[in-house]
């Protein structure tokens, strides 16, 4: 059988080349993704209704989401033993920008962005140590991105 052979984006090398998708609620929280990073692949939180199970989740859904967000982030570190964390946080959702920013607060290596064209997340992060990860749907969709993100921030 061959060896998988590590990859380097940016400054940090991912032992295994294997991307853990963020699934849905409850499901890609820092358990999984933390035990995914220690065995050296990209452990992937989900940020979609991280803080459902916080106590005041349906009367402040943003406050609880972006605690929980917070929480998840630090327990995935704790638990990935310098193994790479990302978060997927997709375009369409409300509040994105906030969700950016606490994620990049709480030490986020990697940001997943999907679910439309993530055009302005450079300009949310302006830290070059977080990886940006889009997902794309097409060669013209990548293209955009690509011409976009290099006028704007050389990334």
């Amino acid at each position: 059988m061959k060896q998988l052979q590590p990859i380097t984006i940016g400054h940090r090398t991912i032992r295994i080349p294997i991307f853990q998708g963020g699934m849905g609620v409850g499901v890609s929280l820092a358990n999984l993704a933390g035990a995914v990073a220690a065995a050296g692949g990209v452990g992937t939180l989900s940020g979609v209704y991280m803080g459902y199970r916080e106590p005041d989740f349906y009367q402040d859904p943003m406050a609880a989401n972006l605690r929980a967000m917070d929480h998840q982030i630090r327990r995935a570190r704790q638990l990935a033993g310098g193994g790479v964390i990302a978060i997927n946080l997709m375009v369409a959702m409300n509040h994105y920008e906030d969700m950016v920013k606490q994620a990049v607060s709480s030490g986020i290596d990697m940001i997943v962005s999907g679910a439309g064209l993530p055009l302005n997340l450079p300009k949310l992060v302006t830290d070059p140590d977080v990886l940006l990860a889009p997902i794309v749907s097409s060669a013209r969709a990548a293209g955009l991105i690509c011409r976009s993100w290099s006028r704007s921030s050389d990334r």
